[in-house]
């Protein structure tokens, strides 16, 4: 689900995935939010003036136009090469630090210079993996499969210098196999003067044909 706003003179952009699942699926994670990031998923904004309102040129049509861009939701991103039961033992030694070495969003994020969600940022993981756990216990997945705890539940931000995370944290509500997550964010919204913004526009048009005129001289 993707929701735009426009607020103010600030483009601000939500969007909730679920992205593939399985322990060895991070391609077909990575791919599939490169998908989401890269459509033109939205009708293009009805604004006067997208060039305040959006960055990098674009009309509100992709995502990724947008100044303030929030991301949540099962990402399914998994722990790399580790068993069920060192995982386990690992966080009940409140040893995460271990467990973040392997995770595998933050691996493509160091590792793979074409993951989309590098431009993104997220608050460090300071609690316990929030997938899978036995419906109604604080127990991990002890089913046939016996998954191996996971950070799959995320909130990921970009916002130009105009986001911050201030709290993030999982919440002890037993009621799915999932616990929830929750992240503060405090934004920042700008409102252009227009008055003003014409005024330094027709500055800077002089300026610039002063500049262009003395270099063609030069040139000659």
């Amino acid at each position: 689900m993707i929701i735009r706003m426009i607020v103010d003179d600030s483009s601000v952009c939500l969007i909730n995935c679920h992205l593939a699942a399985g322990q060895t699926q991070t391609l077909h994670r990575n791919n599939d939010v490169a998908a989401i990031l890269e459509a033109e998923c939205l009708p293009v904004a009805a604004v006067s003036n997208t060039a305040g309102t959006f960055v990098g040129g674009g009309d509100g049509s992709m995502i990724l136009d947008h100044e303030i861009c929030i991301l949540n939701g099962d990402l399914n991103y998994r722990i790399d090469a580790m068993p069920r039961d060192t995982v386990v033992r690992a966080v009940n030694e409140r040893n995460l630090a271990k467990l973040l070495e392997r995770d595998q969003l933050l691996l493509s994020r160091r590792k793979n210079p074409a993951f989309r969600l590098r431009v993104f940022q997220e608050l460090p993981i300071t609690f316990a993996p929030t997938y899978k756990y036995n419906v109604g216990t604080d127990d991990y997945d002890t089913s046939e499969k016996k998954r191996a705890p996971a950070w799959c539940d995320r909130v990921l931000y970009r916002g130009m210098g105009r986001i911050k995370c201030e709290d993030y944290r999982r919440w002890e509500v037993r009621v799915s196999d999932h616990r929830p997550v929750s992240a503060r964010l405090r934004i920042r919204i700008k409102k252009v003067d227009e008055q003003r913004r014409v005024a330094a526009w027709s500055r800077r048009e002089k300026e610039f044909e002063k500049y262009s005129g003395r270099i063609a001289g030069e040139a000659k």
